[in-house]
């Protein structure tokens, strides 16, 4: 049977980085009530190889249901993925390879399993249901729900005023996700504010198909170094898992300070009341922002990697930026060649990753941001493909190209 949680543990599940619960009385009284193990879903679309800490603010509340006993389920969107989320896009994405998403799957769940435990946990693949999904069985799914319906979804209505084209495809997105709830018969699905929508239809069909609907979490979304939504198509405004220590220590180190309270609060497990006690601080001025800045990054990393770690991650920023030295360890990136004998750096930040478009690496440069072995870039700098040149982003980033 499941463990029955004590009244604080069960208000910060149900409260912390938490935007809605859906239904959460009929929830909170299961989790109380310990009397069944609730079958909990959250699906991944692996785009990316890697997850970043806004995903962790789902996965710790996986953690928290395993131990208290109850059936974690990943979903890994194997068919959705190729499909792509048209979530927060004016824009159809272009369509991604079976064999490019298993690739990204297989890096997600070692990922993942340093969060959520394997104990109570099972990973399944959407081809377990879609493997063998017939054109019938598409069309009577597709006929539960109206085309009115999904045009109510914010993303195709700014495609509309915008006179975009919406793929059909884009449209059987939200059916597709819905239908892994019935698919594993879901009690719980958990997903981020942007993916309400999805996690709603699925209620529905649950519903419609004589399902108990799923109670679901719809969990705050962190902010990325930018202050616009962490995501994996900003990779270099993303705080990842596999960041090194310093890396990760340093991009916490860059975010502005009024997104310090949503990092304390949603990014770490810093207990509640010491988070009030470090915000109230803050706003009264008794601890300086760069100070809280740093006691952040060293929670962040002292989570995701080691207290010890964070030491030398604190040690590594203080040598950086108090002495302006580059960093000791420096991460190797491989690029590709491809045949030339010279990249121009405009392309090369972006197959680095150190910039997520060339609109972006443009601005970088043009700003003076940019250095390949200590010298300032222009726009119309080349990279010889003959060496291990070392670029420089800002003060913070950087990397040494390893040529293929």
């Amino acid at each position: 049977m499941p463990t029955r949680p004590s009244e604080p543990e069960l208000d910060e599940l149900l409260t912390r980085a938490v935007a809605e619960v859906i239904v959460k009385a009929d929830l909170a009284a299961a989790l109380r009530a310990g009397e069944r193990r609730l079958r909990v879903k959250q699906g991944f679309d692996p785009t990316r190889p890697n997850l970043h800490l806004g995903h962790v603010v789902c996965l710790r509340k996986l953690r928290t249901l395993a131990r208290w006993g109850h059936e974690i389920v990943i979903v890994i969107g194997d068919y959705t993925t190729q499909i792509g989320d048209p979530t927060d896009k004016d824009e159809t994405r272009p369509m991604m390879s079976h064999e490019q998403v298993l690739a990204n799957a297989a890096t997600y769940l070692e990922q993942l399993h340093r969060i959520v435990p394997r104990e109570n946990t099972r990973v399944v693949y959407q081809a377990e249901w879609y493997g063998g999904f017939s054109l019938r069985d598409t069309f009577i799914l597709a006929s539960r729900f109206s085309v009115q319906q999904m045009l109510a979804r914010e993303e195709f209505r700014k495609r509309i005023a915008t006179k975009t084209p919406i793929p059909i495809k884009d449209m059987l997105y939200p059916l597709l996700q819905a239908y892994d709830s019935v698919a594993i018969e879901a009690d719980v699905e958990l997903g981020g504010t942007d993916q309400q929508f999805n996690l709603l239809v699925g209620r529905e069909l649950q519903e419609q198909v004589g399902q108990r609907p799923q109670n679901l979490f719809i969990i705050e979304l962190l902010e990325g170094t930018d202050g616009l939504k962490m995501s994996k198509s900003t990779p270099a405004t993303s705080i990842w898992l596999t960041d090194a220590p310093a890396e990760m220590f340093g991009k916490v180190m860059s975010i502005a300070d009024p997104l310090m309270p949503h990092y304390f609060d949603w990014g770490t497990e810093l207990p509640r009341d010491e988070v009030r006690a470090t915000l109230d601080a803050l706003a009264r001025g008794d601890l300086h922002p760069r100070e809280a800045k740093e006691r952040l990054a060293r929670r962040i990393v002292s989570e995701l990697h080691s207290a010890s770690a964070a030491d030398e991650a604190a040690a590594e920023f203080g040598r950086r930026f108090r002495e302006g030295a580059a960093p000791s360890e420096i991460a190797d990136v491989t690029v590709a060649r491809e045949g030339a004998d010279r990249v121009p750096v405009l392309e090369l930040l972006v197959r680095a990753g150190l910039a997520p478009s060339r609109a972006e690496a443009r601005r970088l440069i043009e700003q003076g941001g940019v250095r390949v072995d200590g010298t300032r870039v222009e726009l119309a700098t080349a990279v010889a493909t003959d060496g291990a040149p070392v670029l420089q982003v800002g003060k913070r980033r950087f990397a040494r190209i390893a040529w293929r």
